[in-house]
């Protein structure tokens, strides 16, 4: 009687187990983040959403990761400790060279398919081009911002322009070179171009448009003398060691959502509006900056 019972709960204890992923595990998405309380609310709801809807591949639940430095994060995602990714093109370069990561899509992030910088100006400045920039001053906003430092700066540099740091807006400038200073945030570019204590700033199209960051009093008052190209606003990206089969089945949800059907999801996921297949260009584009990167850090 006792083989007998022992041998019905071995087979129900096979049985229970047969019916369970083979591979469960977390499915883990990360960033940078300075603001760890509004990211957290901005990727919580997505990666729960994904991890519902991949059960099937053996996802049981999902979790955010945030991370203070990209050597943190880069070494995470290495690692297989991260599985999942959004970042801007700067940071998925160095993901791309030094973690391997494989980008999965292109994300319409903050109602943007594309971005690109706007260099601007007082309209009494009398600055009209980049070469008028030699021995002024430009504000950028912070040395991680892919819009407002770094393709700025790559792109001039490889015009031929020559850049030097400032302390503050009261520094001594160098007159053979494009003296720069950061701002911190796109509030105070904005007014330190409009109160002409800098003779340009650098903002991305989207803060450009956007009337609660540039009110159109002020914007009045200001004039464009130079556009950067379009780049991809932002990627999705999946770590080497997550298996081919959960990265596959999360770009193919990631595909799925309509903006119309799944609009509340993908807005609170930092105002997503669609997500596209990488483009041909694309590595291009990634070993641009880091090459780029290497360069100026080196």
């Amino acid at each position: 009687m006792v083989c007998i019972f022992k041998t019905c709960l071995a087979s129900v204890l096979l049985s229970l187990l047969c019916m369970q992923p083979v591979f469960a595990q977390t499915l883990v998405i990360a960033q940078l983040s300075d603001r760890p309380k509004k990211d957290l609310k901005q990727l919580r709801p997505m990666v729960e959403y994904a991890a519902a809807e991949l059960t099937s591949v053996g996802i049981t639940d999902g979790r955010v990761e945030l991370f203070e430095d990209p050597e943190s994060l880069i070494a995470a995602v290495r690692n297989g400790e991260v599985h999942w990714v959004t970042e801007t093109p700067y940071t998925a370069a160095r993901l791309v060279h030094e973690a391997g990561a494989i980008p999965l899509l292109m994300k319409w992030k903050s109602r943007q398919e594309r971005y690109q910088t706007f260099i601007y100006t007082h309209k009494d400045s009398g600055i009209n081009s980049l070469a008028d920039l030699k021995g002024q001053r430009i504000a950028f906003e912070h040395d991680d911002s892919f819009s407002s430092y770094f393709l700025p700066r790559m792109v001039m540099e490889k015009a031929g322009y020559s850049f030097n740091a400032i302390e503050n807006t009261g520094s001594e400038l160098e007159p053979d070179k494009i003296n720069y200073v950061f701002s911190r945030n796109e509030k105070n570019n904005l007014l330190w171009v409009h109160k002409q204590l800098v003779e340009a700033g650098a903002l991305n199209n989207g803060d450009w448009e956007n009337r609660e960051r540039v009110p159109e009093s002020m914007k009045s008052d200001l004039r464009i003398i130079y556009k950067t190209e379009l780049y991809p606003r932002a990627l999705e990206l999946v770590s080497p060691k997550l298996d081919p089969k959960i990265s596959g089945a999360l770009k193919e949800l990631l595909l799925g959502l309509d903006y119309e059907e799944d609009r509340d999801l993908m807005k609170r996921y930092e105002k997503t509006s669609g997500f596209e297949e990488p483009i041909a260009e694309l590595p291009g584009l990634l070993e641009e900056i880091y090459s780029y990167r290497k360069a100026l850090t080196e």
